[in-house]
């Protein structure tokens, strides 16, 4: 778990605060009988490298993550997230990361959706999925190669704020 701001405005490097620098708002509710203090807001954030590590254990799968760069696909059809104007992009300007096609490649994609259903209660989860799109277009959208990166619950959409809540990702993305 990782305290947020309420506003989402505070991350680690003011994780020691009672207070957000920039609105000031409280960042706990109250402490607990055992002298913890309770955060007003916070995600889940499950670190991806044990999913990232998984993918090459096998054989199989180790072999299956270089299918964007071993096949070769004909011009003017779109059968996997490869044949795209921004993966050609992403190669143009990163050619030392594009040499590599062992290199791990990802796709992010969130959506929020109310637990509560219709019962009144005005609350929010927005799970945030990882996929991998070195595998081949038949195993990319499979659930074993769909990770959950990060949790993000609360009462609100977290709309502007989304870049704070992936800060522990992209710290991570870093560090690998």
């Amino acid at each position: 778990r990782v305290d947020v701001c309420p506003k989402g405005c505070i991350w680690k490097d003011a994780a020691h605060l009672d207070k957000c620098e920039v609105c000031h708002a409280d960042r706990y509710v109250k402490k607990r009988l055992s002298g913890k203090l309770i955060a007003k807001k916070q995600m889940i954030y499950f670190p991806i490298a044990p999913s990232l590590q998984r993918l090459y254990a096998t054989k199989h799968v180790a072999e299956q993550m270089r299918w964007h760069s071993e096949n070769p696909r004909s011009g003017g059809s779109l059968t996997h997230p490869c044949d795209v104007d921004a993966w050609k992009h992403l190669d143009d300007c990163y050619p030392s990361f594009a040499a590599e096609p062992g290199n791990v490649r990802l796709g992010l994609c969130t959506d929020g959706f109310s637990p509560f259903g219709q019962f009144g209660q005005t609350y929010s989860c927005w799970p945030v999925i990882l996929t991998p799109y070195n595998l081949p277009p038949w195993l990319c959208m499979k659930k074993p190669y769909m990770f959950l990166s990060t949790l993000i619950p609360g009462p609100k959409a977290p709309k502007g704020n989304f870049d704070i809540y992936m800060q522990p990702f992209i710290e991570e993305l870093k560090q690998l």
